[in-house]
């Protein structure tokens, strides 16, 4: 028997707890809604979309040329501690300072 493949899921920005992907609509080659839906149904229950959106290469195709092309990163490629070397992970949270309006 296959295993099913495991849903995303993301925190419910109303109650904290986790809200999965239960479908998508309005996508095209860089741009994709999911709906989410809390997992407290009887506590919370909130229902939200998240928008998904591809915004810049990393690592060239092996297929240039292609109809979708999304800009290179450029900044010092290769040089030691350059975030540019550790973009396959997701931004961490920003500096609380960054938040203070």
């Amino acid at each position: 028997m296959a295993q099913r493949p495991r849903l995303p899921h993301v925190t419910c920005p109303a109650c904290g707890g986790r809200a999965f992907a239960r479908g998508s609509g309005k996508t095209s080659a860089f741009y994709r809604e999911l709906y989410f839906h809390c997992r407290n149904p009887d506590t919370c229950g909130h229902e939200f979309v998240v928008a998904m959106e591809a915004v810049r290469t990393v690592k060239p195709s092996k297929f240039p040329g292609g109809q979708n092309v999304l800009p290179l990163t450029t900044w010092n490629a290769g040089a030691p501690g350059n975030p540019a070397n550790d973009d396959d992970e997701p931004p961490g949270e920003p500096a609380a300072t960054a938040l203070a309006t």
